[in-house]
């Protein structure tokens, strides 16, 4: 995400220990700004108030080499705007008028990405639709990029998952949504809090065997450099699954993405 505000920059602050009082009040000079750039949309349609953002696209630095030493996992969940969505109970009482009027918010050809997605997805309600055009447009197209910027540069890996276990929470509204692969990355899914009618996970938990998997890893490429599974470069494009039946797949989703592209 990268943005200019048009706002005159706050006047710097003495770098000392501030009050929590004193945080709250300096909360407003950080946000509000439009994070529309010319013709650009604003990549967080709105939900991000803070405006502490780079003055270039990371994925832009990224083509020229920064980074190229380091390896990076980098992936999304399968239904990132569910969390949005669903408990506010938005997700049921979407209309086709919000799916194209965030459309119209997120890509510069708002028929063609509906009718993509209404393509790919034809049992999908406008609920469901705007959902995956919303996890897309926040999270997946620019993890797409940046793998996409990597891509040239031989020096460093890059592993891609796509995190797909769904949350019984909301009675199973949820599902893949935006955090829901925390508590299995942190392989804290046994946490009761996580758990029950109003946890994360929802009443039924999270199967222990995939946070054994996804914690491990995250471990193993901590502690090794390399997690497991084939890397995304060469053929396949090989993105790992997590899922009740984790796995392999070849690039799955990427001739849906191609119309962010």
């Amino acid at each position: 995400m990268s943005a200019r505000s048009s706002r005159a920059a706050p006047a710097p602050r003495p770098s000392t220990p501030t009050s929590d009082g004193a945080l709250v009040e300096a909360l407003p000079e950080l946000s509000g700004p439009d994070l529309q750039i010319g013709d650009l949309l604003d990549p967080l349609v709105g939900l991000n108030p803070l405006s502490l953002v780079l003055d270039e696209q990371p994925t832009a630095r990224m083509a020229t080499g920064v980074g190229a030493g380091v390896d990076l996992i980098v992936g999304t969940n399968a239904e990132e705007g569910c969390l949005y969505l669903a408990p506010s109970g938005a997700l049921t009482a979407t209309t086709r008028a919000d799916l194209d009027a965030l459309a119209a918010q997120v890509h510069p050809d708002p028929t063609r990405l509906v009718d993509a997605y209404a393509e790919a997805h034809p049992r999908a309600t406008p609920g469901d639709l705007r959902a995956l055009v919303l996890g897309d447009a926040l999270f997946t197209a620019g993890s797409r990029a940046i793998v996409r910027a990597r891509a040239g540069q031989s020096r460093a890996r890059t592993w891609v998952y796509e995190f797909r276990w769904r949350s019984s929470a909301l009675s199973g509204a949820l599902g893949a949504a935006h955090t829901v692969e925390l508590p299995f990355v942190f392989d804290t899914v046994d946490a009761p809090s996580l758990t029950g009618p109003t946890g994360l996970l929802g009443p039924d938990g999270g199967p222990r065997h995939l946070a054994e998997a996804v914690h491990g890893e995250w471990v193993r490429f901590a502690t090794t450099g390399d997690p497991g599974w084939p890397s995304h470069g060469g053929a396949g494009r090989p993105v790992r699954v997590f899922a009740q039946e984790c796995g392999v797949e070849s690039d799955p989703r990427g001739a849906l993405l191609e119309v962010w592209d």
